[in-house]
């Protein structure tokens, strides 16, 4: 059979639109997307826009298989913590207006907190020392119980009454936080999460397919956006978490549209008034040093002009890229179960396919799978220039953690048997070269490093 050019097959698999002709940018990004549409490695969405304006917006693959709903850049996808600058933003907003103190204790909004030190700004900033894992709560639900963030706060009240370290002192990845800081939104406003974020954010932007999911998928309104994983021949479910009504962290819906939108808003400077901007643009201390994020939960450059969150859960992943130097923005919403090193490289192909610049191959890397007894062996300094000195170290449990210098200390976590993911500076880490490897692999939207082992 004669090969189908790379447009062409993601148009016959994904059902897309026919392109204008000449259409240089469309013919870049179809060519990013075609193999791996054509590998089942995505289905989902992209939009990319430019000075305002839409310039590239497809969706690709099926939304639900079984419905038979086909994936556009208008289907809702869950967002996961795609949500996180959105409740950031409306924390900022509040302490402009004087109705938050981002230093004063949260008992004084909520409470029934279990940890009396705690105060906002450590929620929104991964300081909190809450639990962690959503997954520590399990054995204190019954099965099909609903988990709202009152009854999580409630169980840390009994499982975990001090916090895991003092709070402000270091970077813990939080999601209960978050739902935390949610619930004293609610608070002050006396406004449910999403009507707060409706009247502030989605109205103004024009978000009108941006929701928070009902705790219960039997009241789902309509057909529910599935998460899928390419197995055996066939797309199979990888289901999210039903009985979830927590919210502030995760749980909201987005069309890639939608979110398109909520970049724009960010890159016109729009999204919340100036003086939350400047203020929330600072990259916040912890102990003493810099956070890697914003104090508005974004991951931006040291000009702070080009900034990015991400939010993965189970297949789902998406991004929500905005350069306002260039007025630009990138996004990207998938179903498919990325693979996690395509995934990091996809989005960065996205943003060079829309600046112009030529996407550039990358050949297939011989990572190195490390289980938890070779684990270790990834332990120790690690240099490159483009980062400087990093620290590999091996805590409690098996669990690797990652330092920048002198700078903060980070848990990774293990995606794949090859691949680790470090929030806080949103890097993904593989090694190469034996069970105690002599190269480490960082890359990320705004570093791409190997690093080698010093004696």
């Amino acid at each position: 059979m004669r090969r189908l050019a790379p447009v062409l097959v993601a148009c016959l698999l994904a059902g897309c639109a026919s392109l204008p002709a000449g259409d240089d940018l469309a013919a870049r990004v179809d060519a990013l997307l075609a193999p791996r549409v054509a590998a089942r490695e995505f289905s989902g969405a992209v939009v990319l826009t430019r000075r305002g304006q839409v310039v590239y917006e497809r969706g690709f693959g099926m939304a639900n298989h079984e419905a038979g709903v086909p994936f556009t850049p208008d289907t809702p996808t869950d967002g996961g913590s795609l949500a996180k600058p959105l409740t950031a933003a409306g924390v900022w907003w509040l302490a402009l207006e004087g109705r938050i103190d981002l230093d004063a204790p949260v008992t004084r909004y909520l409470p029934d907190f279990p940890h009396a030190a705690t105060t906002v700004r450590h929620l929104v900033t991964h300081t909190n020392g809450l639990p962690p894992y959503y997954e520590a709560f399990d054995p204190h639900f019954a099965p099909g119980e609903v988990r709202t963030t009152r009854r999580l706060l409630e169980v840390t009240a009994r499982i975990a009454p001090q916090p895991r370290f003092p709070p402000g002192t270091r970077f813990e990845y939080s999601n209960l936080g978050f739902d935390a800081a949610a619930l004293v939104i609610e608070r002050v406003t006396g406004l449910g999460y999403e009507a707060f974020l409706r009247q502030r954010f989605f109205a103004p932007s024009g978000m009108t397919r941006t929701f928070a999911r009902p705790a219960r998928f039997a009241d789902w309104p309509g057909v529910r956006t599935m998460g899928y994983e390419w197995k055996e021949g066939a797309w199979r479910v990888v289901e999210v978490f039903d009985g979830e009504a927590f919210l502030g962290a995760s749980n909201l819906y987005f069309s890639a549209s939608d979110l398109s939108r909520w970049a724009r808003a960010n890159a016109a400077g729009a999204a919340v008034p100036p003086e939350v901007l400047a203020a929330g643009q600072q990259r916040p201390a912890i102990d003493g040093r810099p956070s890697h994020m914003t104090g508005l939960s974004w991951y931006c450059d040291d000009a702070r002009e080009r900034c990015y969150y991400t939010g993965s859960l189970n297949a789902f992943h998406g991004l929500a890229y905005w350069d306002r130097r260039r007025d630009e923005t990138v996004v990207m919403v998938a179903n498919s179960s990325l693979p996690p090193w395509r995934t990091i490289t996809l989005q960065r192909d996205l943003v060079a396919a829309l600046s112009g610049i030529p996407a550039r191959p990358e050949p297939e890397r011989a990572f190195q799978p490390l289980g938890k007894a070779s684990r270790p062996g990834a332990a120790g300094t690690w240099v490159s220039d483009a980062t400087g000195p990093m620290t590999v170290s091996l805590r409690a449990g098996d669990r690797l953690r990652l330092q920048v210098g002198a700078g903060l200390a980070f848990d990774m976590f293990q995606v794949s048997p090859e691949v680790f993911y470090v929030p806080g500076p949103d890097w993904w880490v593989a090694f190469a070269g034996g069970e105690r490897p002599a190269a480490m692999h960082v890359r990320g939207m705004f570093v791409d490093a190997i690093a080698r082992r010093l004696p």
